[in-house]
């Protein structure tokens, strides 16, 4: 409904005439009547005065729905992350792009599109000229989201991509400068919450999902080290990383004795995946063969986790026995699924000298059943 039909409705509602309305505002009869048949409109400094007579929010008189707004931000946002988290960026960021134009004011929409412009960065699918256009939008995004947006969420998050960004665009000081904006790990919303709920039921959740969380962290930088120091050295050899490898295995193999991994599965079957290569090019067909069947059975499990199936969600482990984690908020940046992703990677030369054995082919039968591209997840 345009502004002067709003006008005129809820005017005679209150059953006032164009006189009286004319008069409370300072203007004309005439101006009144122009607005009402929508010739022209009230001035914006009037807005406020308007909705005082009429009794109405700024919101119904322009008629907007904030309501009905936000719903429909909530579906593009919904739509472009049932893509993006499943490595269908392209997709993504062709939905955001339309929704902006719709709603440029869009803070969710803003940092969705920062994110997906980020991972186009790295898209192998793009030209370097298209990536570096990709992270340069991503910057600006980031940036316009820390000078007017005023959600904390959604500055944290602006702060977390462009910590990521700016290194490699040799900004090592913009980035310090954001990250310690950000609070300590000792003041996380993850510590916090176990001091909030010291007890019963919630506070036994919390606690487990901190550690769940604490886990992630080390178990990633057990094996993301700094490739090579000031000095120019190589901070861990070959052998060094296999070793540290090891321990990230052994970690989750003794945080999750039932074998309930959820999650990290994932992350398991990249790490057997790059022991299995390390002892491909050593020879060592022993364990070469063994860490691809474990890569395997964690590529599958992080599939079925994926594809809903519940018997990978609940943990039964001791330490996280009754934490539910479901497939919400995993995401991934590519569109192969695990299983065929290993599929793939075992067709390097370097697991020639083991490609005729029963073993191998056992296994490239399993990865087959459970192999093929992710579905956008709805």
């Amino acid at each position: 409904m345009n502004i002067g039909t709003t006008i005129k409705k809820l005017r005679r509602e209150k059953e006032m005439t164009q006189e009286t309305l004319a008069e409370y505002l300072g203007v004309s009869v005439s101006a009144v009547s122009q607005w009402e048949s929508e010739k022209t409109m009230p001035d914006l400094s009037l807005i406020p005065s308007i909705c005082n007579l009429l009794g109405v929010s700024a919101d119904d008189l322009l008629g907007i729905d904030l309501a009905q707004k936000q719903q429909k931000i909530r579906a593009i946002t919904d739509e472009a992350d049932s893509y993006s988290t499943r490595g269908y960026d392209t997709e993504a960021y062709r939905i955001l792009k339309e929704g902006q134009k719709t709603y440029p004011d869009s803070w969710e929409i803003m940092w969705q599109l920062m994110y997906v412009a980020f991972q186009l960065g790295y898209s192998k699918d793009h030209t370097r000229e298209e990536r570096e256009a990709f992270t340069d939008e991503a910057i600006r995004l980031g940036e316009t989201i820390l000078e007017n947006c005023l959600n904390d969420s959604t500055r944290h998050s602006a702060i977390q991509v462009l910590c990521m960004i700016y290194p490699k665009r040799g900004r090592r000081e913009r980035a310090e400068e954001l990250a310690k904006k950000m609070p300590t790990m000792a003041c996380s919303r993850e510590f916090l919450m176990t001091h909030v709920y010291d007890s019963g039921d919630e506070g036994d959740r919390v606690r487990k999902r901190c550690d769940y969380d604490l886990l992630q962290f080390l178990a990633r930088d057990m094996v993301s080290r700094p490739t090579v120091l000031d000095s120019g050295e190589k901070t861990y050899s070959g052998e060094e990383m296999a070793i540290l490898r090891d321990k990230q295995i052994a970690l989750f193999d003794l945080m999750f004795e039932n074998g309930d991994f959820g999650f990290y599965h994932g992350v398991l079957a990249a790490t057997h995946e790059s022991q299995a290569r390390h002892y491909a090019k050593r020879g060592d067909a022993k364990r070469t063969l063994s860490h691809l069947e474990r890569a395997a059975d964690h590529a599958i499990g992080f599939v079925r986790l994926l594809e809903d199936d519940t018997e990978c969600c609940d943990h039964t482990s001791l330490l996280f026995r009754g934490l539910y984690m479901g497939k919400g908020g995993i995401s991934v940046s590519y569109t192969d699924n695990d299983a065929q992703q290993l599929l793939n990677h075992m067709k390097k030369p370097e697991f020639d000298f083991v490609r005729e054995t029963e073993a191998f082919a056992a296994i490239c039968a399993k990865l087959t059943r459970y192999a093929g591209k992710w579905t956008p997840a709805g």
